[in-house]
């Protein structure tokens, strides 16, 4: 009897402590244990479809001028966002893997932010079968809303692994950035192939080496399709984005990781 109560407290610190961990780590990130809401986004629930119909609607009425490219690719990331970084979170700052049965976000006036999982014991384990379990889920959970969304609009499914691709990629830049010990840019790129390998998204984003004025080398996003945010009046191409020349692109992020390093 008293192991039981044991481990039924240590279940709930470990997932209080992973939410804890998310919602300090990463603005928006915040999570609750329980329900999906009457109106959340719920992979697999007989109401998604509305759901997801809802959240392409308030885009359109947003930003008419954009048009599907744009509709479609905003509301993929903001569909996609919250497990990737939540899992990757979990995996390098946490040292755990949340199941992401039951996943629910929270949407508000067309954002995704906010989400509940299930009451249950993370996965605990060394970072390579983290690694693997994490993978393994997000992959299913991002094919099973690629098929839903894909009934309520049109969808490209390349472009959406490699939206996926450059979310999985911006979260282990997030981590280098705010692991209290810097990951090196070697362990970066290992971590940067294993990620997308198992994921099954290799090839789709990948990492560049910028060096700065003072010599140091840091790593930046190089995407390999547009998010499609310049189609907006207020829009414009990111530094990050491949219609940019190469040049270009270099050259912007040189300046905004120089600004980056100057302030910190």
């Amino acid at each position: 009897m008293f192991w039981v109560r044991r481990m039924t407290i240590q279940v709930k610190t470990d997932l209080t402590r992973l939410l804890d961990l998310s919602a300090l780590s990463y603005l928006g990130l915040k999570g609750n244990i329980g329900p999906a809401g009457p109106n959340d986004l719920a992979c697999g629930t007989a109401e998604n479809q509305v759901r997801i119909a809802a959240l392409y609607d308030h885009w359109q009425q947003a930003h008419p001028e954009a048009g599907p490219h744009y509709w479609s690719a905003r509301c993929w990331t903001l569909m996609v966002w919250q497990p990737i970084y939540l899992t990757i979170l979990g995996v390098h700052l946490g040292r755990c893997v949340p199941s992401l049965d039951k996943f629910a976000q929270r949407v508000n006036q067309g954002f995704v932010a906010g989400f509940h999982l299930h009451d249950h014991c993370p996965y605990i384990a060394d970072q390579d079968t983290l690694i693997r379990i994490a993978a393994e889920q997000l992959h299913g959970l991002c094919e099973r809303q690629l098929e839903e969304a894909g009934t309520v609009f049109k969808l490209n499914p390349k472009m959406a692994r490699r939206l996926a691709a450059d979310c999985v990629l911006a979260a282990l830049l997030y981590v280098q950035n705010n692991q209290r010990e810097r990951l090196c840019n070697a362990r970066m790129r290992t971590l940067e192939h294993v990620w997308l390998e198992a994921l099954g998204l290799k090839d789709n984003s990948e990492l560049i080496c910028i060096q700065l004025d003072d010599g140091q080398e840091r790593l930046a996003l190089g995407r390999k399709v547009c998010c499609q945010h310049f189609r907006r009046t207020d829009g414009e191409l990111c530094s990050t984005c491949p219609k940019l020349k190469q040049e270009e692109r270099i050259a912007r992020l040189r300046q905004e990781l120089s600004l980056e390093a100057a302030t910190h």
